[in-house]
């Protein structure tokens, strides 16, 4: 199985949101837009709250499990992904992300 994990920061200020009202909205969104809705996403969780001991700026958090990378790949492509990371893209000022199997 492949973890997929991709981590933002947030703009402030973008469509007159602070960087934790984007994520809250964000996290929302893509629970709704994905969670169920693409085959090849066996499981996701979104994440806006992060404990004290993090040590990475971060507004969201995203980790999906995928059969393989092909199947990632297939996600990464599929309409309703590129949708919400367009949506996303326009308030993130980074990102970094990793994958790896168990």
């Amino acid at each position: 199985m492949l973890h997929h994990v991709v981590w933002w920061t947030l703009k402030d200020g973008v469509n007159g949101k602070s960087a934790r009202e984007a994520a809250e909205y964000l996290v929302k969104l893509g629970m709704e837009k994905m969670n169920g809705k693409i085959d090849v996403l066996l499981s996701l969780e979104l994440a806006c709250r992060f404990a004290s001991t993090t040590t990475q700026e971060v507004q969201i958090l995203l980790h999906s499990t995928h059969a393989d990378e092909k199947a990632l790949a297939e996600y990464a492509g599929h309409p309703i992904h590129v949708e919400f990371a367009s949506e996303l893209k326009q308030y993130a000022s980074s990102r970094q992300a990793i994958d790896y199997f168990v």
